[in-house]
């Protein structure tokens, strides 16, 4: 229990950070005092070489270091708040870089009010670094997912049901296209969208 970003466990003999076959994470949603701790323009694990993340929003900050963690064949999940998939300034750049990277294979939209302490809608962010040379030179694309109608009201929150898992898990492993839920997008329809991942753009609803 401490801080992932300034005083991060997992480290190898050098002092470098652990990688791994894969990760996943829910990090804290929108933490505003990343910064506390480090000067992320001389970051010692080189976590922000792909940009440095907005003072008061720390999303892409948790996203960056788990692609650091990952081995140059690993794969990750990151659960975030909708907003990486479209706000702009650094987190636009950011977005771009690791698009061009080819790093994203994917986005799953979920539906809104599903986490405590929040109302708004999250996403997961499917990193897989194996086959990021494909899609970087535009081969593979990007899959994405709109989950966020498949729920059932739980008392005050949204609950996914093990339906609506199946469905997810099913969807994206097998990469099935479905209209308004799920399609595979290629690079050069992002570009034109200027690396704007928001859903509704690829997913007609």
């Amino acid at each position: 229990k401490g801080n992932t970003i300034a005083d991060p466990q997992w480290k190898d003999s050098n002092g470098q950070l652990a990688t791994f076959d894969f990760a996943v994470a829910n990090p804290p949603f929108s933490n505003k005092n990343w910064t506390s701790g480090i000067n992320p323009a001389e970051d010692e694990f080189g976590r922000f070489t792909w940009g440095i993340p907005p003072e008061k929003n720390g999303d892409y900050t948790f996203l960056l270091h788990i692609i650091k963690s990952l081995k140059s064949t690993g794969k990750g999940a990151v659960i975030l708040p909708h907003g990486v998939l479209f706000r702009g300034n650094a987190e636009a750049r950011i977005r771009e870089n690791l698009i061009k990277q080819g790093y994203i294979k994917g986005i799953i939209g979920l539906p809104a009010n599903l986490f405590y302490g929040t109302g708004i809608p999250a996403c997961i962010i499917v990193i897989d670094k194996a086959e990021a040379h494909l899609r970087a030179s535009g081969e593979k694309a990007l899959f994405m997912i709109d989950a966020s109608k498949g729920f059932a009201k739980d008392g005050p929150k949204n609950r996914l049901r093990s339906q609506d898992i199946h469905k997810i898990v099913d969807v994206f492993n097998k990469q099935i296209e479905m209209p308004k839920y799920a399609r595979m997008v290629p690079l050069d329809e992002i570009v034109k969208n200027e690396f704007n991942l928001n859903l509704p753009r690829y997913i007609d609803s």
